[in-house]
């Protein structure tokens, strides 16, 4: 991205289906990108362009509130926001610490337009989502390895909440940590 693309302007807005596509080559190529040397390289290989789009289409389809940051008309970052998830085998702890947040389900930036403010800019207008909804804390899962996405977070007013929580993907354990703010 040249200089002069970095200070066009970037405009946030509601994703449409029509989105699906971008949505899902940005999900797609950030976790590569991001996440070589974190994840093994096969289980990042299977993260292919069809099965994401399939997912971001029934996604959009079904209401999941995403952001889209768009710039030169074209989308280059998303995030994708709403009511902190509980799901069943969420540990007591991160249950009741959580319970009435806002949550950053997913922020992902195109390799190419990253460290030009596109993150950010999704994080001020998620912001106003969550203001405008009453919410008073915003929490996100990053994971534990990944310092340039936690150093990322922390520069933008998040804290280390001091709870983890460990998972597997493709066999590969792997670890998150929750990352918060007052709003």
């Amino acid at each position: 991205m040249t200089e002069r693309q970095r200070r066009e302007a970037i405009v946030v807005r509601r994703a449409t289906q029509g989105d699906a596509e971008s949505i899902a080559t940005i999900h797609v190529d950030a976790w590569r990108h991001n996440y070589r040397g974190l994840i093994d390289d096969d289980t990042l290989a299977r993260r292919d362009f069809d099965s994401r789009l399939g997912t971001w289409r029934r996604e959009l389809e079904l209401g999941a509130e995403v952001l889209v940051a768009v710039q030169r008309q074209a989308v280059v970052g998303w995030a994708r926001v709403g009511a902190f998830r509980h799901p069943p085998e969420t540990r007591p702890d991160v249950r009741s610490t959580t319970q009435g947040w806002a949550e950053i389900h997913g922020l992902y930036v195109s390799p190419s337009a990253q460290r030009c403010g596109v993150g950010s800019r999704l994080l001020r207008e998620a912001d106003s989502v969550f203001t405008a909804r009453c919410f008073r804390n915003v929490g996100l899962w990053a994971f534990a390895n990944n310092l340039a996405a936690i150093r990322f977070y922390e520069s933008c007013g998040f804290s280390d909440q001091k709870l983890d929580q460990n998972f597997e993907i493709n066999g590969q354990p792997l670890v998150e940590r929750l990352l918060a703010r007052r709003l």
